[in-house]
Formats: C-alpha cells, sequence, structure tokens
C-alpha cells in the first residue's frame, strides 16, 4: 500500500485537490441531504472494493488497478468531506458525524435484508406446513374404516389406504416375519407397499405392534429395515429365499396377496397371546 502512495502521490494529491472542490460546490446547507445522498453510497462501494481488495478477487493486474482505485477514490472522498465541514462549518451548521450517519444507513439496511430473509423463511416453512398438511389430510381420507379400535392402544396408527396404488400391491411376504396371516392383518389395515412400512416411525411401530398383539416383533425381525431395502427395487437374503421358493410360509399364487385381507376383528388386542372367538 505504502508502494502504492510512494508511486501515485501526485495523482492522489490531484483527488483530493477535486474532492475539496466537488464537496464545498455539491455540500447543502442541510446536513441531512447531504449525508444520507452520495456519502453513503461512496462509503458502501469504497468498503466493497476493499473487500474486494483484501480477499484478493481479482488477478495481479486488477488487482493493481483496483488498489489504485481504491487509493484515489478515498483521497476524493476525504477532500470532498474536509470542504464541506468546513463549509457547514463556516455557515454556522453543526455538521454530522459521518461515521455515525454511514453506520445508522448500514445497520439500517441490514435490518431490512435481515427482515426480509426472516419474512422469506417463514413463508417458506408456512407453505411446507400447509403441503404436508394437506397430504396428510388426502392420505387420511384415504384411509381404511377401523370401527372396533380398543382403548389402550400405545403409539400413533401410521397412514394407510383404501387399496393398493395402480391396483397393484407389493409382495410383502418378502419382508422376513411376514406371513400370509400378517399380510392379511397389514392389508386389512391400508398396508400395502414396502415404502408405507419403510417410512413408520417409533409411534407408528408401536402402534401396529400393539393394534396386531405382537409387540416388539417388528424391531425384532426389522421389518423396517428390509422394507427400505425392498422398497428401493433391492433384495435381502430372505427376499431371495422367498424368489426362489425355499420359504413355504411366503409362497404366492401369483396376486402377491391382493385379496388376502383379514378380519381384525377376530385379533384380541387386550392379549397378544389371544384369539376373539
Amino acid at each position: 500500500m505504502w508502494y502504492l502512495i510512494n508511486q501515485l502521490w501526485v495523482w492522489l494529491l490531484l483527488a483530493l485537490i477535486l474532492g475539496l472542490i466537488v464537496g464545498w460546490m455539491t455540500c447543502s446547507r442541510d446536513e441531512t441531504r447531504w449525508w444520507t445522498g452520495w456519502v453513503p453510497l461512496g462509503t458502501i462501494a469504497f468498503l466493497a472494493g476493499l473487500v474486494v481488495a483484501v480477499l484478493r478477487l481479482l488477478p495481479d493486474r486488477l488487482g493493481y488497478m483496483l488498489d489504485s482505485a481504491l487509493l484515489m477514490f478515498g483521497s476524493y472522498i476525504i477532500g470532498c468531506c474536509i470542504s464541506c465541514l468546513i463549509k457547514q462549518w463556516l455557515t454556522g451548521k453543526p455538521a454530522v458525524e459521518p461515521v455515525a450517519v454511514a453506520s445508522a444507513s448500514a445497520a439500517a439496511a441490514a435490518k431490512a435484508a435481515a427482515d426480509k430473509a426472516a419474512a422469506e423463511r417463514a413463508a417458506a416453512a408456512k407453505a411446507a406446513a400447509d403441503k404436508a398438511a394437506a397430504e396428510r389430510a388426502r392420505l387420511e381420507a384415504e384411509q381404511p374404516v377401523l370401527t372396533d379400535v380398543p382403548e389402550g392402544i400405545t403409539g400413533r396408527r401410521p397412514l394407510g389406504l383404501k387399496g393398493p396404488r395402480g391396483g397393484k400391491a407389493d409382495d410383502l411376504k418378502r419382508i422376513r416375519g411376514i406371513g400370509k396371516q400378517n399380510e392379511g392383518r397389514l392389508h386389512a389395515l391400508g398396508v400395502w407397499h414396502f415404502d408405507q412400512i419403510a417410512s413408520w416411525v417409533r409411534e407408528e411401530i408401536d402402534w401396529v405392534g400393539s393394534y396386531l398383539a405382537f409387540p416388539g416383533r417388528i424391531d425384532r425381525e426389522e421389518w423396517v429395515a428390509q422394507a427400505k431395502v425392498l422398497a428401493q427395487g433391492l433384495e435381502t437374503e430372505f427376499s431371495k429365499r422367498v424368489a426362489r421358493g425355499e420359504v413355504e410360509t411366503s409362497r404366492d399364487d401369483g396376486d402377491k396377496g391382493q385379496d388376502n385381507i383379514a378380519d381384525l376383528s377376530k385379533i384380541d388386542n387386550a392379549n397378544p397371546q389371544t384369539k376373539k372367538s
């Protein structure tokens, strides 16, 4: 920087003199007009250029030109400020502290930007919440009706469908632990696809296990983990065995059990070891 000042002192002096002249000619007796006019804009432009120079965002030659321009611009601004302050002092008008005014202007701009960003985030969050609520309402409208849900079922019932999407269900028997009996129960709850099971959270796992009278089994047999793999079109070791016809309880008649829908009223939810007659 000192090297540039030494090399450009003549040009810096001329910029200072030019600033003195322009500042004297353009300075208004009303300090609010002057400090809310070109000074804040000049300060912002100077600071922006200073950031670029400090971070060395421009290559050598352009960087040298930017440094030189900043020095001359700074000299020009200093000249404008000095001459305007002198003119206001001579005319009896107290000069407004430039740093305080510039800081207030920058703070106001920063607050406006922060308020705008906060408003945009709030709008985006509301839109996402509205979309999720609408989707949940749509799915809830498609749930099969359960008329005999007993009290004391822990957790939260997962969303179900009245029928498989596109009229084609996934073969849930490819999940270890889901035979024809459990497949029929899940169909009765509106669970027809791997991705439905894959999306279950803790409360929903607890509800299904409690309602179907086998608490803890879903975790032990890792239904959710298997469903996540199968939902991606991949295979598990168990699903490969099912495909080879090695699992008797998982053999399918070709329709993937779509007609297999259990009567849930016969399940004794109060006692996992018994069934209603």
